[in-house]
């Protein structure tokens, strides 16, 4: 392997054993971490597609009604699907089935958004 790889390694490694420790030692404390960085990140996604949003108002109140409730449905359920992952134990099945449902809502608002570009 390579210097730079083996630093890389290295470097997960001592991420993956901190987390670790602090876990056992500090629960809490890194129970109440990981909601602040929820917390984070649902603002920071929220930015994200108010900044989206904004700049493409325009081109969405060209949309249809059927369309503009698929879009924005599809958005909400976005939403949905980041709240009840923060609710429930994130297991391999239930996240493989949150993403499939947020993959697939994402790519209903990528569609719509893709048909209506001849539009105005």
């Amino acid at each position: 392997m390579e210097r730079r790889q083996i630093i890389n390694w290295a470097i997960v490694a001592a991420a993956a054993i901190v987390v670790t420790v602090l876990q056992v030692v500090a629960g809490p404390v890194v129970w109440i971490l990981s909601i602040v960085l929820r917390v984070a990140l649902l603002a920071g996604l929220g930015w994200f597609a108010y900044t989206l949003w904004r700049g493409n108002r325009a081109r969405l109140q060209w949309l249809t009604r059927k369309q503009k409730l698929l879009f924005y449905g599809a958005g909400a359920m976005i939403v949905l699907v980041v709240l009840v992952s923060f609710l429930l134990p994130l297991m391999l099945f239930t996240s493989i089935f949150l993403l499939a449902i947020a993959g697939a809502c994402g790519f209903v608002m990528w569609r719509i958004y893709q048909e209506s570009s001849g539009w105005y």
